[in-house]
C-alpha cells in the first residue's frame, strides 16, 4: 500500500471511480481578514496491493497550524474491491475525497496531515498550506 497521491483543493468528488476537483492544487489562501473561512477539499489517491484488496483500511486526515493545535480530525476507511478483468497480482487504486470547510483563526501556516494504514504498513503525507491576508484593492 502506498499513498500515490495526495491534493488540495477548494471542493473534490469521487464519481464512477473518478476523481473531480475544483480549484485544485493550492498551498496558501487569501483571504480579508482573520478569522476566515476556507473551502478545504482533500483528495487521496492510494495504491493498493494484490493482498489488500477487500481489506478495510483506517484513514485520518487532521487539520492543524503549525503550532500542531487540531481544528479538524476526520477518521474513514478505504478500500477497494477486485475490479473484473483484474491479472492476478495486480494492483489497485482506492480514492478518497473529503471537503471540509474550515474556520480558521488566524493568518499563518497550517498543514493536512494524512496517515493510512496502521503499524508496519502506515503511510504519511503532510500538506503544508498558508492563510495570508488579501492585498488591498488599489
Amino acid at each position: 500500500m502506498n499513498i500515490e497521491y495526495a491534493v488540495l483543493a477548494d471542493y473534490a468528488e469521487l464519481v464512477a471511480g473518478k476523481l473531480y476537483l475544483m480549484g485544485g492544487g493550492w498551498d496558501t489562501s487569501n483571504v480579508a481578514e482573520a478569522p476566515a473561512g476556507v473551502r478545504c477539499a482533500v483528495a487521496v489517491g492510494v495504491r493498493m496491493a494484490w493482498e489488500d484488496i477487500g481489506v478495510r483500511v483506517p484513514v485520518v486526515i487532521v487539520v492543524e497550524d503549525d503550532d500542531g493545535q487540531e481544528f479538524v480530525r476526520l477518521a474513514a476507511e478505504m478500500s477497494v474491491g477486485q475490479a473484473p478483468n483484474l491479472p492476478p497480482g495486480s494492483s489497485q487504486l482506492s480514492q478518497l475525497a473529503a471537503n471540509m470547510p474550515l474556520t480558521l483563526p488566524k493568518l499563518g501556516g497550517y498543514r493536512v496531515h494524512i496517515t493510512v494504514g496502521s503499524e508496519a504498513a502506515l503511510q504519511e503525507r503532510s500538506l503544508p498550506f498558508r492563510i495570508v491576508q488579501r492585498p488591498p484593492q488599489a
